[in-house]
């Protein structure tokens, strides 16, 4: 049995059992909410874009669907858009934000306060902590850790030239960690394994396992043994 509360307003007739949904939410017709999950006060799910002339981008207006998977967790205003997958056990926090064409692996934690752009993928494990901001267009692996305040960009061109396939965010790849308030610029490469400290500027591709740090990053060394986050160690924390 579902417990819905009478305030929520729900146009799906796809929903799982054992659902809980709080005060205050809207589930359009287009999502599929899947078994135990949970849809915080005034969370929005499925949400179709409102494109204008102001916007850049084209916005895919077919693909639709927008999956909330079993026993993940939707805290206070969540805003779901379009188009986006969110796989099983996850964890969004109070005012997380995702744009159209999202997928998010199991067991990924978004804390409160980010926001993820379109076309962005998600791998499983992964954290991003409070204020981040990921930018369109972007791929990130699985166990990535990223801390608080860690913003990205996709166009180096400021939008002048629309947002083309040039318009690309940054390639995270498997295990790496990003420290507080780093800074990701567009299309740059972070190897598996890398560590990037606190307060970093990204211009440049980063190899595996190094660990980089200032404006702009610089590779100081490779990542001590004792700080790299293997498959073993990751499926143990």
């Amino acid at each position: 049995m579902n417990e819905i509360k009478t305030s929520a307003i729900i146009y799906s007739k796809n929903m799982g059992t054992g659902c809980v949904v709080m005060d205050y939410a809207i589930i359009y017709e287009n999502a599929l909410i899947e078994d135990y999950a949970v849809i915080g006060e005034h969370n929005v799910i499925g949400k179709i874009p409102t494109p204008s002339r102001a916007m850049k981008k084209n916005i895919n207006m077919k693909d639709v669907r927008t999956v909330i998977g079993s026993n993940t967790r939707l805290c206070s205003h969540v805003t779901v858009y379009s188009n986006v997958d969110i796989g099983a056990n996850c964890l969004l926090g109070d005012n997380v934000s995702l744009f159209t064409d999202v997928h998010l692996a199991d067991d990924v934690l978004i804390s409160r306060n980010v926001t993820i752009n379109s076309e962005t993928r998600i791998g499983a494990r992964t954290r991003i902590m409070d204020g981040s901001h990921i930018t369109g267009r972007t791929n990130i692996g699985h166990d990535v850790f990223i801390s608080t305040g860690v913003f990205m960009a996709n166009d180096n061109a400021f939008g002048l030239h629309g947002f083309g396939d040039e318009s690309k965010g940054a390639e995270i790849e498997d295990y790496v960690s990003i420290g507080v308030s780093a800074t990701l610029l567009p299309g740059v490469r972070i190897g598996r394994g890398s560590i990037v400290a606190a307060g970093s500027v990204v211009r440049r591709n980063i190899p595996p396992n190094m660990l980089v740090s200032g404006n702009p990053a610089k590779i100081i060394g490779e990542v001590p043994m004792h700080m790299r986050r293997t498959p073993i160690e990751t499926a143990n924390s």
